[in-house]
Parts: C-alpha cells; structure tokens; sequence
C-alpha cells in the first residue's frame, strides 16, 4: 500500500523525531525513502534552539547522513534540496506528486497560537493540498525509542465514508503482526457539536432517544466489522463509547495501548478546522502516538 515515503527534514532534532517511525515502517512495507529539505529565502539562523540549514550545500550534506543511516538498515533512501519559492506546504506536496510518494512523514512541531489555528500547520497545509496520506508526530518522546507498531486505533463513525482508514489499518496490521482497535464514538447530549447543541436545548428528550438509538446502530456497525476482521484472520478488539470524540478516542488509545492513531479526514485546516471543529487536526493536536491521516472527498454524512 504504502512504497515510497517522502520525509521532509529541517534539521533539528525535533523534526528528526518522524525517523524511527520511518526506519520501522519503510521495513515493515518495503518501502523506499526520500529526505526532502526546502530551503526558506532568508532562513533563520536557528530553529528550535538549533543551528538551521542555510542553504543547499548545508542541507545536502545533512540529508546525505540521514539517508546513510537508513541505508545501514537495509532501506533504500534518497534525498532532495527544494527552495520555498512556492511556500513550505506547497513545496512539500508537490514533491510528493512529482516523486510519485504515496506517503508524507512529518513531524508537526510548528507555529503555535493564534496564527497556526487561523493559518493552519505546514502538516495540515499538506493535508489539504491533495489525497497523498499524511502521518504525523507531534512529541518528540520516541526520539530515544524504537517505534512499534502491534495496536492501532481507528476511530470510525459508522459510515462507510471513512472506511478508508480501516482498509489503510488492516493492511499495516497484516504487515506488523498487530491488532486492529476500531472504535465509534456516539456523542452525549453534554458533547454534542455547536451546531447540534441548540436542537438538544430545544428537544433534550428527543435528542437523547436519538442519540441512544444512534449507540445501538454503533454497537451493531462494529460487530459487523469485527466479525469481517476476524473472516480475514485478522486480530481486532472493537468499542463503542459515550462522551467527547476527542477525549474518547484519546482515552481508548491508552487503555489498548495503541501505537498508531489510522483515521480518514476532509484534511481541514486553518479557519475551515477552527470553525468547524474538525476531530482530526484536535487529535493530531493532543495525541502522544502518531497519527496517520488519509484525505477523504466525498461529502460528509449528514448528523
């Protein structure tokens, strides 16, 4: 499924945080890696409290070690110089068409505040630029550590619309040896978004028999999918949970101790996600594993 990584690089160590989730999934899928590196106009002398590549020549030789140690694992690595003529998130992406990448690594430790929730990070600028998978890790705590992959979440909504990422899920489980953790969650009225939350006021006790009858329909979706996991021998554990989407996809991530959040997403971002509280950029935000996300088109089921 996935062939060929594309590995965008700053220099810093925080960035280099996404090359032990590289080395093990380029082993795990055979896949190749290139190490890009888009040189900013009047780039900063430091990034993160670190010395920042300059220009092509710094950037070169820093990507040549990069690959080297790849390739002392026995993973075919490349690399490349870009400049940011056309912006970070453009020049990212269109990397990714041009060397035919069918997977974006990157470490999401950029801008924060206002300016990044209106603007969006360069990892959900990427996203929203094309269909080209997107894995992103937030913390730098797998630094020091190996990466596993042997439990991996995806959140599901019982519509068939983001079955992608099961489909995505199955296929690194089968890959890893790990188990697939689907989860639905149905929200209380308490957690309901804005825009469902009046109707709840309104009609509190209707909302409820809905929102119970929804759990019932949620709970039946996903035996159905386990029982179609296991038909392809396949390990899977499913859970049908109450409460914030967020908090609950987060709170089941550490009681099955997954490795890898897998979810599909209209790939949000900037002023569209902050208004829309689009799930995907809010668990990308607070997740402590990675987080893989494939970019879904078709319009969103109505709720």
């Amino acid at each position: 499924m996935f062939k060929h990584f594309l590995v965008p690089l700053d220099g810093s160590q925080l960035a280099e945080t996404i090359l032990p989730v590289t080395q093990t999934l380029a082993q795990m899928c055979r896949a190749r890696v290139t190490l890009l590196h888009v040189v900013e106009p009047a780039a900063p002398a430091t990034i993160h409290g670190q010395p920042h590549l300059m220009n092509a020549a710094q950037a070169e030789t820093y990507l040549q070690a990069r690959a080297a140690q790849l390739t002392a694992q026995g993973i075919a690595a490349a690399w490349h110089v870009d400049t940011a003529a056309r912006g970070v998130a453009n020049a990212i992406f269109a990397h990714g068409l041009e060397l035919q990448a069918d997977l974006i690594l990157l470490a999401d430790h950029g801008a924060s505040g206002l300016k990044s929730r209106i603007v969006g990070s360069i990892p959900q600028q990427v996203l929203q630029r094309g269909e080209i998978p997107v894995l992103l890790v937030r913390t730098a705590s797998l630094r020091d550590h190996v990466f596993e992959c042997k439990n991996i979440l995806v959140p599901l909504d019982s519509s068939a619309l983001y079955e992608t990422a099961l489909d995505a899920a199955c296929e690194l489980a089968r890959l890893s040896d790990a188990t697939v953790h689907p989860i639905v969650i149905v929200p209380t009225v308490d957690a309901l978004s804005p825009e469902h939350a009046a109707t709840s006021v309104i009609l509190p006790s209707s909302t409820r028999a809905v929102l119970d009858l929804a759990e019932t329909g949620a709970r039946q979706y996903v035996d159905e999918k386990i029982a179609a996991l296991h038909a392809r021998n396949l390990r899977a554990v499913g859970h049908v949970a109450r409460g914030d989407v967020v908090t609950k996809i987060l709170e089941r991530a550490t009681a099955v101790h997954a490795d890898l959040i897998v979810m599909a997403t209209h790939g949000r971002a900037g002023l569209d996600a902050f208004w829309s509280g689009s799930i995907a950029p809010r668990v990308v935000n607070r997740a402590p594993i990675p987080v893989l996300l494939l970019r879904v088109k078709n319009a969103e089921p109505t709720r």
